[in-house]
């Protein structure tokens, strides 16, 4: 549903979902006649009080080529808003135009938390299945994303528990190299008695997967730039996943508490000692050292994620209507400068934003694209106030640097899943792989994209198409460059 706001309905507060299963997203109409919201970004879309076709925020742009992420409330396009964990905005009216006034207060500082709650795996299992069951469509085929994680097979096990072994279908990304998942996750489900798919890529890009993902840039709301986004149209390749249930994983981070890797840690101490250079380091082409360095503490969070972009200046290059973000993230460590840094990893720069601009939004826009009832378990609100407040102690090691401890303990306990044994399983799906197979189609949108100053477009792509053979760092961006060009050369609401 869509709500709208005029300025006799002012003042107005509206506040973000605690867990983060329902964004907020607002559009105020450029004269600040009405605001419309609505938890639902396709229903507001469509929304005939929305002029078409909607104008990208040079703002937003610019963070994404020079990081990777846009933090909330902004999004890519002028005049729409997103309140997430955390945020509130409190809407008035002056002389007949409303204004908004954005705020955020992170609701899960350690500190606060309740030293002598002890989280009951039982009670949190019931919880989980609950979530499942309130948002679940009963008639319509049900599909757990299964990976090797803690979060996926916890709520495997709470299926289990509520008897739902005969209706739900476990699927799993099979690569058959040394990241596949499949052949174990098989297995966890096979014990809990749940069917269990493989899905396995084709080894030929054929023109139908081709016009799936164009069909994908065309119809999602919000683009996403996590390249691992590519895979999920492939799947709809494989499986008829139109009318079904997909229940997802993602979402707990942030009220579990986010532990960094011990190396992470150290650097968050270092990196801001090279600050001083970063006005060189936008100055100077994308890749130097200094760019490497002179991080924000909140900057080095996204670069632990992967999260990284242009330099200033070949920004400013390709886009000539870019603005420079390093103020931005200032302006936000100045104001987190004693955060422990456990809380401001969890909070709303990666928990909040990030997280969930990339992590869950591919999956989002799948869901949305294909016609799926998502249900994402971990982002229910009672399940995120009550592990929230459970101590510290009890979910998280800060010397060994380990997290979700009552969880592995569960999975180890009932399902002799070891993930002390496992290790770290990273998503097996390679973005830059996928898209040399297809550079062809990769090298027409960017350079045919009206994005971009059509001169020096080619020579930074031929650069990083170069520089991608043996470098991360340009593979993202070259992956980055495709996922931007493609959702502005084919979607349907900048029409």
């Amino acid at each position: 549903m869509v709500s709208k706001v005029t300025s006799s309905d002012c003042p107005k507060i509206i506040e973000g979902d605690v867990g983060g299963e329902k964004p907020i997203y607002l559009y105020l109409d450029s004269d600040k006649k009405y605001l419309l919201y609505s938890d639902n970004i396709k229903e507001l879309l469509a929304s005939t009080d929305i002029k078409k076709p909607l104008s990208i925020s040079s703002e937003g742009l610019s963070f994404y080529l020079q990081k990777g992420v846009i933090l909330t409330p902004k999004t890519i396009y002028e005049n729409i808003f997103v309140i997430n964990i955390g945020d509130r905005v409190n809407v008035t009216s002056r002389e007949g135009k409303i204004e908004l006034e954005f705020f955020n207060k992170f609701p899960f500082f350690n500190s606060e938390r309740n030293p002598q709650l002890e989280l009951d795996v039982n009670y949190l299992l019931s919880l989980i299945s609950k979530a499942v069951f309130d948002r679940l469509i009963p008639e319509k085929p049900i599909f757990l994303f299964q990976s090797l994680g803690k979060d996926s097979n916890t709520i495997a096990l709470a299926l289990a528990e509520a008897g739902l072994q005969n209706k739900v279908t476990c699927v799993t990304l099979s690569t058959k190299d040394r990241k596949d998942e499949s052949e174990i996750a098989s297995k966890v489900a096979a014990k809990l008695g749940f069917k269990h798919q493989k899905l396995t890529l084709p080894s030929k890009i054929e023109k139908k997967l081709l016009d799936v993902i164009d069909y994908y840039f065309t119809h999602i709301s919000l683009p996403c730039l996590d390249g691992v986004a590519l895979v999920y149209p492939l799947y709809a390749t494989l499986i008829d996943f139109k009318d079904t249930n997909i229940i997802d994983g993602s979402g707990n981070d942030i009220y579990f508490g986010l532990v960094p890797r011990p190396v992470e840690y150290k650097r968050q101490k270092v990196y801001p000692k090279f600050i001083f250079l970063r006005p060189l380091a936008e100055q100077l082409p994308t890749g130097n050292i200094l760019q490497r360095l002179a991080l924000t503490r909140c900057e080095m969070i996204c670069k632990m994620m992967g999260l990284t972009g242009f330099t200033y200046r070949d920004a400013k290059k390709i886009y000539p209507d870019a603005v420079q973000i390093y103020p931005y993230w200032k302006e936000e460590d100045k104001e987190r400068k004693n955060w422990d840094y456990f809380d401001l990893r969890s909070n709303d720069i990666r928990g909040a934003s990030a997280h969930f601009d990339l992590v869950i939004r591919k999956v989002r826009n799948f869901a949305e694209v294909f016609d799926i009832n998502l249900i994402l378990p971990w982002t229910n609100r009672e399940i995120a106030k009550y592990v929230g407040k459970v101590s510290e102690k009890c979910l998280f090691d800060r010397k060994r640097f380990k997290n979700k401890l009552p969880l592995r303990r569960l999975l180890k306990e009932r399902l002799d899943l070891d993930s002390d044994v496992l290790g770290k399983y990273s998503y097996g799906f390679n973005a830059y792989k996928f898209l040399k197979n297809i550079d062809f189609k990769v090298k027409e949108e960017v350079i045919e994209c009206k994005l971009w100053d059509s001169k020096h477009i080619q020579k930074l792509f031929r650069i990083v198409e170069e520089r991608a053979e043996k470098n991360k760092l340009f593979q993202k961006l070259y992956t980055k460059l495709f996922l931007i060009s493609a959702w502005f050369n084919h979607n349907k609401y900048l029409k």
